[in-house]
């Protein structure tokens, strides 16, 4: 709202509208998708179940002018950077050489002792700012050639914690 928001507009307060909508019809576990104007008006939100991805490969495509800074409704330039990918496969975005996500997550590297995520991103998303303010990741630069040195790449986002989603990194493909 900060940046493309209308004067005297706020973002609107997620307690009040989730106390406000049904919420989802069965048990599990659900992703809330909410989606809201420039002036904080807010539409119906909708529920899904979540089942993470299994996701065995990452294939990194360098797409140097993607911009990705807000949470957009219209997400094709995101997704259309892995078009062809297999069902178990993600791509692992690069700009300028310089690691930066995946099309629905932020990343960790792993190397069996510490976390490290990419201080380039696409959206700084809120798990890895909790997981950095509690210091349980550090930032630091990442290029494509710095993938080898670590063990693993882990795939965080609000719905994922680091080690819920590894790929090996023999199994990044450059």
């Amino acid at each position: 709202m900060k940046l493309h928001g209308e004067e005297g507009s706020s973002v609107p307060d997620l307690a009040s509208v989730l106390a406000g909508c049904p919420g989802p019809g069965g048990k599990g576990v659900y992703k809330c998708h909410i989606t809201y104007d420039t002036r904080g008006r807010v539409r119906i939100p909708s529920f899904e179940p979540y089942r993470p991805r299994m996701v065995r490969r990452l294939r990194c495509v360098e797409v140097p002018r993607l911009d990705y800074s807000c949470k957009w409704e219209d997400r094709t330039a995101l997704q259309s950077a892995g078009e062809g990918m297999g069902a178990d496969e993600e791509v692992l975005i690069l700009q300028h050489g310089m690691v930066t996500d995946t099309r629905y997550s932020n990343v960790v590297f792993g190397d069996g002792a510490s976390w490290v995520t990419p201080e380039t991103f696409l959206l700084p998303g809120t798990k890895r700012a909790f997981l950095l303010a509690e210091g349980a990741i550090h930032e630091r630069r990442v290029r494509a050639e710095d993938i080898g040195k670590f063990r693993f790449c882990s795939l965080i986002n609000a719905m994922l914690d680091p080690g819920d989603v590894v790929v090996r990194t023999e199994d990044i493909l450059l």
